[in-house]
């Protein structure tokens, strides 16, 4: 497996899935449905920090949909987007054209500035999986997406059950 060549990631059951953090912070998804974190219990939450302007992100955040949609979602797993977009029209045209359906925060929200500040996001992309209480349990989300997606054109045949291994890795932590 891909993994098991690539260095195995070991993770262990360490925290419980869910979103108190999120109780008080807007969430809204693409048809404009208001999301409550009632709405992501049982569910691994990974923040994600990114924009359209920033060309690493839009290098990486196709890779982050590709394998949400072929593999997170399927393992419950959910993306929070925070955008560091400059205007809301710009963080609404990157959110409908590279995103998946994810809640995200709305622009303008003071719940942006105070989780760049409480995850110490210096640069994007930044992609964090953190627990019920938004403790950061992994740091390295984004690291191992893009590292999967990078030895996945070597090995092509592995990956739609290495996305599933990857994604199940991280869900056993919640």
């Amino acid at each position: 497996m891909l993994l098991s060549r690539t260095g195995r990631l070991n993770f262990t059951r360490c925290y419980a899935a869910g979103a108190e953090f999120l109780k008080d912070v807007p969430l809204i998804k693409r048809d404009g449905e208001k999301v409550k974190a009632n709405d992501l219990n049982n569910k691994a939450i990974i923040l994600y920090f990114s924009s359209g302007w920033c060309g690493h992100c839009r290098l990486f955040t196709p890779k982050l949909k590709k394998w949400y949609n072929e593999a997170a979602k399927d393992e419950n797993i959910e993306i929070v987007w925070v955008s560091r977009d400059r205007e809301v029209q710009h963080q609404l045209d990157y959110y409908n054209k590279a995103l998946p359906n994810v809640p995200y925060i709305p622009f303008g929200d003071k719940h942006i500035s105070e989780f760049l500040e409480k995850y110490d996001v210096k640069t994007i992309p930044a992609a964090k999986l953190v627990n019920s209480k938004g403790e950061v349990i992994d740091q390295e989300v984004r690291n191992k997406i893009q590292a999967f997606y990078y030895f996945l054109q070597f090995l092509p045949d592995e990956g739609e059950v290495d996305a599933k291994k990857l994604a199940k890795e991280f869900r056993s932590r919640v």
